[in-house]
């Protein structure tokens, strides 16, 4: 019989070699390469900071910091819509959504429940409030 860390290791090592992880790393190191989603990252922190800076101080200019908040969405708007980034984002869900599977056969092992037949399908929000089924 495995022991559970032994076992949590190998389930490490089987998620770090299923399709979904790899096409989310791969996904990572094109948004690292794309040196225009790099530019805009930057420049999408720069004015976070501008921001943070402005509503932090004790007279604040309105205009200002709507501006900087126009420019805050306008820029995160690009990030998103950058071609490597929606990638990224689509593969990192699909990894999420393994995640929530392991995490649910967890669950029932730790409630004592049949870790064989557990709904994995469940479209659990990790809120109990929005569930319809039960995890438990």
């Amino acid at each position: 019989m495995m022991d559970p860390i032994t076992a949590a290791r190998e389930m490490g090592k089987a998620i770090q070699s299923c399709p979904e992880y790899l096409a989310m790393k791969e996904a990572e190191k094109a948004c690292d390469g794309d040196a225009k989603l790099q530019e805009l990252i930057g420049d999408f922190n720069l004015v976070r900071m501008n921001l943070t800076q402005e509503n932090a101080k004790a007279e604040k200019d309105d205009k200002k910091i709507a501006e900087l908040n126009e420019q805050l969405q306008k820029s995160y708007t690009d990030i998103m819509g950058n071609e490597h980034m929606m990638n990224y984002n689509i593969a990192k869900q699909d990894v999420e959504e393994i995640m929530q599977k392991i995490n649910t056969i967890m669950q029932a092992a730790i409630n004592g429940d049949d870790v064989d037949s557990c709904d994995v399908e469940c479209s659990c929000t990790g809120s109990c409030a929005s569930c319809g089924g039960g995890c438990h």
